[in-house]
Formats: structure tokens, sequence, C-alpha cells
């Protein structure tokens, strides 16, 4: 029964997303969602968790899009990339892919490269070249910066799964963008020596030309520019660096050393830091075992003590004439010691493995609390002087942090959007009607329809996927970019897939804070999730088919032998085999 069960959703799953494909453009995410009714009410399963964090950081990005599109700033984008590929065409096979790489690093999305494939398509005419070669590999290239671009959502939430494992934000930045860009120029090599280029031999070319199908090449068109475009190419740009810079700056990899830097200049208040160390060690039991109430209860007696005797004591570290009464701090110091002693040896916290690291952690913060404690205790009450209160304000900031990555990056985009329409003139009425916009929130669509349905299945076998993703990711690490591959041509987005997958395999190894030694595999394996051409329904795949009139850029009539398979799936390869090169480099 439970297999015919299997089978049933099996069919749903595959059903449904084949349904959106073939009714095309939003009907994707529809089907998505009908897929999800059948399941949860017809086969009894539970409904997955919704990406809502990809779909609003997918929208703040398209937001700001939109706005620099409708003041002329990506017209003005595609005339400096035009000048680029125009001023050396012999090399269109390598600039077309390394305009639209960094054309989405730098936007966040895809959708940019549409803009690029007529000017693509004219410059590779000129130089007798199949428009194929180089807008295959331009489009693969626009899905797989996807992965490197700091304002992604895919990149937002790996950065936010990785950073507990001792990956930073800009080490992962930086692995990606040396992988996946490298890959594409990999692949942009391989196309240019091994694939047929010559245009003239192209029998459909021929055709097409003999019929009147193909416009004579128009040169380089002149477009008159709106006023505030470059304003506004400058307001989008400068917003992502903000996002770069904030987003590192609450990265550990800088945030440990800057509030120890920080710190240095407060002085301590013995009372907060009690606390702190408390319900870090409480947090941490919990975690580490479920049986804590006796070792919970200990620590929480002995700390709220100290914090109370610090409390009563704290009015008389002076004397009657003002000074530091020094046997009285002394006298607390030694009360520190005391606690830290009878916290460590404590019996409630056993001789459990797991809790090692917890009596290490106190440890090491109590004999850091004590060093200090004489100090601190006189700086404390003292008045602040304005060196302090600059510190404590920066603190402020970071610790805890403020705004998550995610949310930074929302509201930095609908900031940028703002400055956008106010400076450079925009008209907000029109904003729905940006080709931009509309095929972002299209987007949305697909991803909140196809990827509630993934992660309903995923959901409901999350335990054996795991246990086959733990054997076979065990012993052959490089089945993961496979999983991804066929998960992500089916999800239909990158950050989808990613959030689909990513939870499971991390289970299903035991990687975790404490053993993180697997994660590069994590990190080698991400740029998999950009198989979104193997199926022919990616928006920008099918208008390089569209725009390419020599129709050498064509899609068989078996769906999978269209212009774009080989490219992309080579471009992967080489994105995972440099991956797994240049990632355990910075584990």
């Amino acid at each position: 029964m439970d297999s015919i069960l299997l089978i049933l959703q099996v069919a749903v799953l595959l059903g449904a997303i084949f349904l959106g494909i073939r009714l095309g453009g939003m009907a994707i995410g529809y089907a998505g969602g009908f897929g999800v009714v059948i399941l949860c009410l017809g086969l009894g399963m539970k409904p997955g968790d919704i990406p809502w964090d990809v779909i609003l950081i997918i929208m703040s990005v398209i937001a700001a899009i939109a706005a620099m599109q409708l003041a002329g700033g990506l017209d003005y984008m595609v005339q400096v990339a035009e000048k680029i590929l125009r001023k050396n065409p012999k090399y269109i096979n390598y600039l077309a892919p390394s305009v639209t790489y960094f054309l989405t690093f730098l936007a966040g999305t895809g959708h940019t490269a549409f803009s690029m494939i007529p000017v693509i398509v004219e410059v590779a005419k000129e130089q007798n070249i199949k428009p194929s070669a180089p807008l295959s590999i331009a489009v693969v290239a626009s899905q797989i910066a996807i992965t490197a671009s700091p304002v992604s959502a895919a990149v937002v939430y790996m950065s936010g799964v990785l950073e507990p494992f001792g990956w930073s934000y800009p080490t992962l930045l930086l692995v990606w963008l040396i992988t996946t860009f490298s890959a594409c120029m990999l692949t942009a090599f391989v196309v240019s020596k091994f694939f047929p280029l010559d245009l003239s031999k192209d029998i459909i070319y021929q055709e097409r030309l003999k019929a009147g199908l193909v416009k004579p090449s128009s040169g380089a068109q002149h477009m008159e520019l709106r006023k505030g475009a470059k304003l506004s190419v400058g307001i989008f740009l400068g917003g992502v660096l903000c996002v770069v810079i904030y987003a590192t700056s609450i990265s550990d990899v800088v945030r440990a050393p800057l509030l120890r830097l920080i710190n240095s200049h407060i002085p301590l208040d013995m009372e907060q830091e009690l606390f702190n160390i408390k319900s870090q060690a409480i947090g941490m039991l919990k975690s580490a075992s479920s049986d804590v109430n006796q070792a919970t209860q200990k620590l929480d007696a002995e700390f709220s003590k100290m914090q109370a005797l610090f409390i009563e004591s704290k009015g008389a570290f002076r004397d009657k004439n003002g000074a530091f009464d020094e046997t009285k701090i002394s006298a607390y110091v030694d009360s520190l010691n005391i606690l830290q002693h009878n916290i460590v040896h404590a019996k409630e916290l056993g001789v459990d493995d797991k809790l090692k690291e917890v009596k290490a952690f106190l440890e090491s913060k109590l004999s850091e609390l004590n060093a200090r404690a004489q100090d601190s205790i006189k700086e404390d009450i003292n008045e602040e002087g304005f060196s302090v209160k600059v510190a404590k304000m920066i603190k402020s900031y970071i610790d805890p942090v403020r705004l998550s990555r995610d949310g930074a990056i929302m509201s930095f985009m609908l900031l940028i959007a703002t400055c956008i329409v106010i400076f450079c003139k925009v008209d907000s009425g029109a904003l729905p009607n940006a080709s931009t916009f509309k095929s972002g929130m299209t987007a949305c669509v697909c991803v909140l329809g196809v990827a509630w349905l993934g992660n309903t299945f995923v959901g409901g076998y999350k335990e054996e996927i795991g246990a086959l993703a733990s054997k076979l990711v065990g012993d052959y690490p490089a089945l993961l970019s496979v999983a991804l591959f066929l998960a992500s041509m089916l999800l239909y987005s990158q950050a989808a897939t990613a959030k689909a997958i990513m939870p499971v395999v991390i289970g299903a190894l035991g990687i975790s804070a404490a053993n993180p030694e697997s994660s590069y595999i994590l990190v080698a394996s991400f740029a998999a999730v950009s198989a979104l051409f193997v199926l022919p329904t990616y928006p920008t795949l099918l208008g390089a088919v569209q725009m390419d009139d020599t129709g050498s850029t064509r899609i068989g009539k078996y769906v999978f032998n269209h212009s774009f398979i080989l490219p992309g799936t080579i471009a992967i390869i080489f994105s995972v085999a440099l991956g797994f090169i240049v990632a355990p480099l910075f584990a």
C-alpha cells in the first residue's frame, strides 16, 4: 500500500510540474499549487514550508531593477555592454557570457540578460559566428551567476545556512565567484574550440536567408538615454555595495574581531555579563541534551546568586570618602572564583561527552570575566566617557544584529528603488508595466507554486531521503551536485532548490557547528542548483530562441536536444569540479 501511495505522490509531483511547463509562464506556479492541493487533500501529505524569504527577496530586488529600468539605467548598462562587445567582436563567445554574468552578479536576477540578447545576435552575425554559441553560454552564465551574486535569494539563504559551520559571507562570495565565472570561461573555450561555429554552413540559416527571414545587420544602435539613466545605475550599484558591506560586517569573520575591539573600550556590566553567560550556557545545554533540567536549575541558581550579590554590593564598593574599597571589591572577585569552581565541577553537569563543550565554554567565559573583574567593577561605577558611549552605540548595531542579512537586502533594495524614483523622476504608476517587473513577479508566482510543491513532497520523505543521501553523498560527495541538478530543473529556482534539499543533506551528513568537516561539499556543489536550462521553458532561454532570426538557436523535437543543454551541463560540471578544488582551501 505504501509503495502505491509513493508512486501516486511522485506521479502528482511530476505531473503538476510538466503540466505547468506545458502551459508555460506563470501557469508553472499555478500548477504547483494544484499539485499541493492533491498531495495534501487527496494523498494525505502535510503541506511543506512556503519559501517566503526567497519570494520576498526576489520581489524587492525586482522592485529596484524595475525602477532602474524606467529611469533608463538598464538602457545605459546595455550601451556600455554593447560597446564592449563591438570593440572586440572576435571574442564574442567569451565577452557575451562575461557581460551577462556580471549583469546578473550585480542585479541578482538573470532577467537582465534579456536586454543583451539582440546585441549578441547582431555581433555574432557580423562575425559569421552562429549566434547559438555565444547566446547559449550567455544565457547559462546569467543563470549560474545567481549562485555568486551578493544580492540573490539563493546566496543569502546559503550564507545563512553555512555561516554556523564557519563559512563567512565574503569567503563564500569569493569561492563562488572564482568557481562559477571560471567555469563559464572554460565552457566558452570548449564551445569555441570544439563546436561548429561557421554560420554560413548552417543549413537552417541558409534556408531562412533565402526566405528573407534574416534581418541584415544594422550595426550599433544609438539610443537616446533619459536624463537620470546614469544616476539610477550609480544609485543601484551604490546600494548593492552597501548591501555587501553590511552583510559582510555582520558576518562572523568581521563581527567577532570588531566586537572584541569594541568590548576592549567598554567596561564590563557585571550583572549583564553574568546574565549573558548564563543564557548562552543554558541554550547550549538544551541543544546538547534533552534531559538537562537539573543542570539548568543549578546554573540558574548559581548565576542568580552572583547577580543579586553584585547588585547588593555595588553601592558598597566605595568608602565614605568616595574612594574604592579594595577589600570589598576583592571579596566579590573571590566570590566569582568560587562561582567558577562550583559551576565547572557541578555534578549536575554530569560527565556526558555532549556536555564537555558547555563546561569548556563556562570555564573560558568565567575565567575571562574573573581576569577583568577588578578593573571592570571600578569602570562600571564611574561615569562613562565619550569613547565608551561611542563604543556602546556601535556595539548596539551589531550585538545583537539589528537587521538580518535577508532583511537588509529587502530593505536596502526598497530604499534604492525609493531613491531612484525620487531623484531620477520616475513615474511610479508605470512601474508595474516594466518588463523586468512583469518577469520578476511571474518568477515569484512560479517559486511560490513549484517550491511549495517540492517542499511538500521532500518534507513527507525527509527521513528516507536523508538516509539515502547519507549513504550516497557520504561515499560519493559529488553526487550531491547531481541531486541538486535534477531538483533544480524541476523546481525552477536556485533558491527554492537549495531550501528544499540542503537541510535534508545537512542532517543526513551530520554536519553541525561542532562537526563542520563535510560542509565544503555543500559549498562546492551549490552551483548545480542552476540547471534551469534543462527544460526549455525559462524566459531568457525562450527569448534567445525567438530573437535569433538565423534559426541557429533552436529547440529540437525531442525537447532536451536544444542549444543550451550541452553548454549548460559543461558549465555546471566545471563549476562543481572547481568547487571541490577551491572550497577545501577555505574550509
